[in-house]
Order: structure tokens, then C-alpha cells, then sequence
């Protein structure tokens, strides 16, 4: 007997509408799909060969502080202390490859926040007898983990916490760079007027000696004499050359630090005060305790650790409440070998007898108690480091008082011994010793003047303080 026409028409009909849902619920699948795009592994941009090739805008930089944000880099007459902290934090090579962390955290905060995909199954069930009454089964069902809801909000609190982490992580490094900028900067003023002193002395040096070699000429000097200032004019030659290097080392220093190759030329602006309006004397009192008790309400190491060990609590949280069964509920719609449909509920349950997350939850309370630690020890070595910069910084800065305080005295006897030798009052080994004395005193004032102005920036650093503070201008991910 031939099967109706059109119950076979309608069957075709069926069989279209399925394989049209089909491929429309395939491209809704793949339309959610991230593209691939490869990203070759190129060769790092080379360090810029002059000031004006860097980047400069800091409008971009939300971190940064708002007048740094609003005023722009001027190169034209040389560069100062905040031209050279701006210019290090735009294009130091490492903290630009240290910001991309920053997109990891964000990535990672979407992630805690998506819900879990549903879950689709299909089976099928294929008589073996040759039975014509027995037709092929199906199974289709739809269901849905509900155990990713009851940790989501612990997963996204963990992911925030996690991301701000990072963010201050990324900050403190960018401190180091503008503290290592200003300390730099500050050294190489110093070490410009140490080749200055030490070229005077040079001058000084090679004047006394072409005297005593003009003397000795005539016979009216021994060799002895003539050797005393030769050897000296040398030393001082020496101490000339020594200083000019260590500064050439310095501006190298300075600027990889900015991104600049040693070829490019770079011109520092010293301070409108000069370096001396940086010779502050050192905290004390109740401005001492005031800073030392907001150190971990400033440095943004001490807050990272601080946001890791609130982001390891939530990550505690979420480990206890993952110890809850897995519950997934669905639907079926299923047809069996006798061509009857069903349509009806279900549900999965894990059942923790075995695992119960117990490991897990083990060490997320292991990693909470280190991090705890960690964090006080951190903040203890904080105070301590800040306490004993204080107190080489005050034995600095009386040893410059007094020092500077006889150094007026010494002047004026450097004078009467200059006239002394020429007057013939005094010997060369005698005019010698004084001349070399009193050249390594003026170089301990610039030396202790470089202490104080290096010991200021790593104070600041420990101290969690800036010029222009840039602890709350930024937006966090």
C-alpha cells in the first residue's frame, strides 16, 4: 500500500524546518566566535636617536597627576625634573611592556563576569533487530550549571580585587621610574659641577707647576719642587677625567631610562632655586610620625599587597561556597524506538563525598595566611628602611653644616698660601698638601650635597610620597 502524498510531503516539510533551525542556530554559534588574527613576533622598536622623536603626550596617561596631564613637554631650553620624569614614564622600554598587564586584568574581570554557556546534548539510539515496528530514537536536551551562579559574585569580587591589584602593582613601578628619574637627574647636576671644581683644580695645578718648571729652569727651584707640583697637576688631571666619566655614566643611565640611544643629545635645566632649595633638613616630630603612620595608605606596593590579600579572602569564599554539589538543571524532549515522544525535566547532581574541594579550599587559606605575612613584613621593613634613612640623612646634613661652616676660614688661608708661595714664605710640599686638602673639602660638600639630594628621593620613595602626588588621579580597570 503507497504511504500518503501528502503525509510524505509533510515529513520533507519537517525535515527542512529542522535543518533550517539547524544551520540558523550554527551561525548564531559562530557569530559569537572571537576571529583568529595572528601576531608575529617582530623585532623591538629601536631607543629614539633625539628628545623630539619621543612620545610626549601625556593626556592619554589618566595616572599621571592632572597638571602633568594639562601642561605639555618642552624640550626647546633643556630639559628639568619634571620634563625628565614625564619623558621616562612615556617611553621607558621596560614599564611600557610592565602596562600590559593592565589589559590582562580587564580581560580577566570580563571573564568573572560572563555566565557559563548552556549546555546542549543529542543522542541517538539505533535498533538492532530488523523489527519494522522499531524506528530510530533521538534525544535532544537543554540544560543549565546553576552552581556558576551561586560563585559568581565571589568569582567577579576576586577578579576586582585582582584587577586593582595589578593596577597598583603597575604603579609602584612606574614610582620606581620617576623616582630613579629624579634621583638621576639630581646626580648628574651634582656630578656637572664636580667636573667643574675638578677642572679649576686641574687649572690651579698646571699653573703652579708651569711656575715652578719656569723656576727650575732658571735655577731658582729644586726638582723636588718642580716634581710636587708636576705630581699633582697629574692627580688633579686624573680626578678631572674620573668626574667627567662618571657623569657621561650617568647621562647613559639617564637616558635608557627614557628610551634615548647614546647618541642623542639631552641638555638638563638646573632648578629655578637651584639644587640648595632641595637641602631640606629632615622630618621630625609630629610631621615624622604623621608620614610614618601613612605609609601604607600611600606606597602603592603596600596597597597591592593590601587589595592581593582582599582579593585572596573573596578567592577563599569562592572555594568554600565550590564545595556545594554541581547542580545542572534542563529539559529533554526525547522520542524512543516506539516513535513516542516525551518531553520532561532534569537534573545532575555531583555528590561531594570524595573531593568536596577540600584541597582547594586548603590552599587558598595557606596562600591567605602568606600573603598576610608577607604584607607585615613588607610594612615593618617599610618603617624601619624609612627610620634609618632619617637618621643617615640628619648625620648628612650636620656633617654639611659644619663643614660648610669652616670652609669660608679655609678660603681665606688658601689665599694667604697662594701669596705665601710666591712670596717664597712657604715650601711646595707644604703649599702642596694644603691645595689638595682644601679641593677634597670642597669636593665632600658636593658629595654630601648628593647624599642629601639622593637620600630626599629614596625617602620619598619610602615614605610613599611625590613633588605631585599621583596616589589617587588614576582610573583604576
Amino acid at each position: 500500500m503507497l504511504s500518503n502524498p501528502k503525509d510524505g510531503c509533510e515529513s520533507e516539510v519537517k525535515r527542512i524546518k529542522h535543518r533550517a533551525w539547524g544551520c540558523a542556530l550554527l551561525v548564531a554559534l559562530m557569530a559569537g566566535c572571537a576571529s583568529y588574527q595572528p601576531l608575529p613576533l617582530e623585532p623591538p622598536t629601536s631607543l629614539k636617536d633625539a628628545i623630539n622623536l619621543l612620545n610626549m603626550d601625556t593626556s592619554k596617561r589618566s595616572e599621571l597627576p592632572k597638571i602633568w596631564r594639562n601642561s605639555s613637554v618642552n624640550v626647546g631650553n633643556g630639559l628639568d625634573e619634571a620634563d625628565i620624569v614625564q619623558l621616562a614614564i612615556l617611553n621607558n622600554p621596560n614599564l611600557q611592556a610592565v602596562q600590559t598587564r593592565l589589559q590582562e586584568a580587564r580581560a580577566q574581570l570580563i571573564q568573572a563576569g560572563l555566565l557559563p554557556d548552556p549546555q546542549l546534548n543529542l543522542s541517538t539510539d539505533i535498533p538492532g533487530s530488523n523489527d519494522p515496528a522499531l524506528m530510530s530514537a533521538y534525544g535532544f536536551g537543554l540544560g543549565f550549571d546553576l552552581k556558576s551562579l551561586i560563585t559568581r559574585d565571589a568569582r567577579q569580587s576576586v577578579a576586582t580585587k585582582q584587577a586593582r591589584t595589578t593596577y597598583l602593582q603597575v604603579l609602584w613601578q612606574e614610582w620606581q621610574i620617576i623616582q630613579q628619574a629624579r634621583m638621576l637627574y639630581r646626580r648628574a647636576l651634582i656630578q656637572q659641577q664636580q667636573i667643574e671644581l675638578t677642572y679649576a683644580q686641574f687649572l690651579q695645578t698646571q699653573t703652579s707647576w708651569q711656575t715652578q718648571k719656569n723656576a727650575l729652569d732658571q735655577g731658582n727651584a729644586t726638582l723636588d719642587m718642580e716634581g710636587l707640583a708636576r705630581t699633582s697637576m697629574m692627580d688633579a688631571q686624573a680626578a678631572w677625567f674620573e668626574a667627567k666619566r662618571q657623569r657621561n655614566k650617568t647621562m647613559h643611565s639617564l637616558a635608557l631610562l627614557m628610551g634615548l640611544s647614546a647618541q642623542a643629545k639631552m641638555l638638563l635645566t638646573p632648578l629655578t632655586q637651584g639644587l640648595p632649595s632641595l637641602l631640606a633638613p629632615p622630618l621630625r616630630g609630629k610631621a615624622l610620625r604623621a608620614s610614618l603612620e601613612n605609609i601604607n595608605h600611600k606606597r602603592p606596593d603596600l596597597l597591592a599587597l593590601q587589595s592581593g590579600y582582599e582579593a585572596q579572602e573573596a578567592r577563599v569564599r569562592e572555594q568554600i561556597l565550590s564545595q556545594f554539589p554541581g547542580f545542572t538543571i534542563g529539559v529533554n524532549n526525547l522520542r524512543d524506538t516506539g516513535g513516542v515522544w516525551t518531553l520532561g525535566p532534569f537534573i545532575n547532581l555531583n555528590l561531594p563525598l570524595l573531593n568536596g574541594n577540600r584541597g582547594n579550599i586548603a590552599m587558598a587559606r595557606a596562600t591567605r595566611s602568606r600573603l598576610r605575612a608577607e604584607y607585615h613584613d613588607r610594612l615593618m621593613a617599610a618603617e624601619t628602611q624609612a627610620n634609618r634613612l632619617l637618621s643617615d640623612q640628619q648625620l648628612v646634613f650636620d656633617e654639611l653644616a659644619a663643614l660648610k661652616n669652616r670652609l669660608p676660614d679655609l678660603d681665606i688661608l688658601m689665599r694667604r698660601m697662594r701669596q705665601a708661595l710666591v712670596s717664597s714664605n712657604v715650601d711646595m710640599l707644604t703649599f702642596t698638601t694644603l691645595q689638595n686638602s682644601y679641593f677634597s673639602q670642597r669636593m665632600k660638600v658636593l658629595m654630601l650635597e648628593q647624599a642629601i639630594l639622593e637620600q630626599a628621593v629614596a625617602l620619598d620613595t619610602v615614605l610613599g610620597e611625590l613633588p605631585l602626588s599621583i596616589k589617587s588621579t588614576g582610573d583604576q580597570p
